[in-house]
């Protein structure tokens, strides 16, 4: 009977912690709705590991649209469409993660990857992600679509220490992200996949395979909205 009280009052003080960190979290994802992006937590932990960091935020209207509309096309072709959270692919990573055993992506939208770029660790852990998702709601009940894109396109990781996409343009091409063409903001968007490996090593057959993917779904009509205007 005394385990079972004290099990109980171990519950209750982690629910207290979780509902205070969470409300915490909900409070910042409300704060910079309004207040200017200037860095994340994922880019002043690469700053302490690496020494510094290439990093210049800019507003999206200084971003190429083909290059919103490249990362779009490559990391959530439903962005426009869904409420921050992909139901059906988490759902589909879930059962490949959990109870087929398999290591699958986790189905993470725009609006998710900003949140954990922001906001918490790259720990893969079911209570990160269940924060991650949480905050994801959150953001898209009070944060307009250009804003997420713009934060986004902001600290997204494009190389070691490489973060946003103003700082990828000026390291990969040396010019603004206002001036990326067709593809060389495919190809940005393309390695967001994986951005440290391919900054080192460069193309390779599975990467043109995506490149063509990310073209092809630029063609759908729905990408013709997506802009650089948006914010």
């Amino acid at each position: 009977m005394k385990a079972f009280r004290l099990l109980k009052k171990v519950l209750a003080a982690v629910l207290v912690v979780f509902i205070a960190v969470e409300g915490y979290y909900i409070s910042q994802v409300l704060w910079y709705s309004v207040a200017p992006v200037k860095t994340s937590a994922y880019i002043e932990s690469e700053r302490e590991r690496l020494g510094k960091v290439q990093f210049k935020p800019v507003r999206l209207r200084n971003i190429s649209s083909e290059m919103v509309r490249a990362a779009v096309a490559a990391e959530d072709v439903r962005f426009m469409e869904h409420f921050g959270i992909e139901w059906g692919a988490t759902g589909e990573a879930f059962v490949n993660n959990v109870i087929e055993g398999e290591s699958a992506p986790g189905g993470s939208t725009i609006t998710q990857q900003t949140v954990k770029n922001l906001f918490l660790s790259h720990e893969k852990s079911y209570l990160r992600k269940f924060q991650e998702m949480v905050l994801a709601l959150v953001m898209e009940a009070t944060w307009s679509k250009g804003r997420i894109l713009q934060t986004y396109l902001n600290i997204a990781e494009f190389g070691e220490g490489i973060f946003g996409v103003e700082a990828a343009a000026r390291h990969y091409y040396g010019m603004s992200a206002r001036n990326l063409t067709h593809w060389q903001s495919v190809w940005l968007a393309a390695i967001l996949s994986n951005p440290r490996y391919y900054e080192k090593h460069g193309s390779t057959k599975w990467l043109r395979h995506r490149i063509d993917v990310i073209e092809g779904s630029m063609k759908e009509p729905q990408f013709a909205k997506i802009n650089n205007r948006m914010d």
